[in-house]
């Protein structure tokens, strides 16, 4: 079973205001306290936009696979720092569940109404992991379709504000599915 990308949506941590500005109106409306949880919704939103796939998504036939590497040390470190900072007043309640690095895949599912599978991976590499994996997700039968990919650490020289983060994340469907819906092929998966 053949399976291709039919939507990209990139982005950088600088331009993750303006990309949710787009999306206002269109998806649920929630508190995104992270820069990576803002940073992941602007980017899916992009991909989604890019397939051409309506949202909310409301149904189960969409997965999620989310690859993630030590940018998530980040928003640990805030945390950890606002302890040592403050002693137990300092324990944020907000931000302390996306120490976990499933918060923002789940966020982001929230965000898109997807309730199709959810799955967070480590990764040190590109997207390239978590499409491949996807992939194989769809051709056995465990998702219809999916967005697939993950935020990494662009420049660990620069603060969390600036340009620190790139968000990638490829919508993944079947090429007969993207070709009955006469959607733009990107690529087509090798597995």
């Amino acid at each position: 079973m053949n399976t291709v990308i039919t939507g990209i949506g990139k982005i950088s941590s600088t331009n993750t205001e303006e990309a949710l500005d787009r999306l206002s109106g269109r998806i649920k409306q929630m508190r995104l306290v992270t820069t990576l949880e803002q940073l992941a919704v602007a980017a899916v939103g992009r991909a989604f936009d890019d397939a051409g796939i309506d949202f909310p998504v409301c149904n189960s036939s969409i997965g999620i696979y989310f690859g993630i590497d030590d940018a998530v040390e980040d928003i640990k470190n805030e945390y950890f720092d606002g302890i040592l900072k403050e002693g137990v007043l300092g324990a944020s309640p907000l931000l302390f569940p996306y120490t976990s690095p499933n918060a923002l895949a789940a966020q982001v599912s929230i965000v898109f109404d997807m309730r199709g599978e959810i799955v967070t991976m480590p990764t040190n590499h590109s997207s390239a992991d978590m499409i491949e994996y996807a992939s194989e997700c769809i051709a056995g039968g465990y998702s219809r379709m999916a967005i697939a990919g993950g935020i990494t650490i662009k420049d660990k020289n620069t603060s969390i504000r600036e340009d620190r983060y790139i968000a990638e994340f490829f919508f993944i469907e079947r090429l007969s599915h993207a070709m009955a819906r006469g959607a733009k092929v990107y690529q087509s998966i090798k597995r």
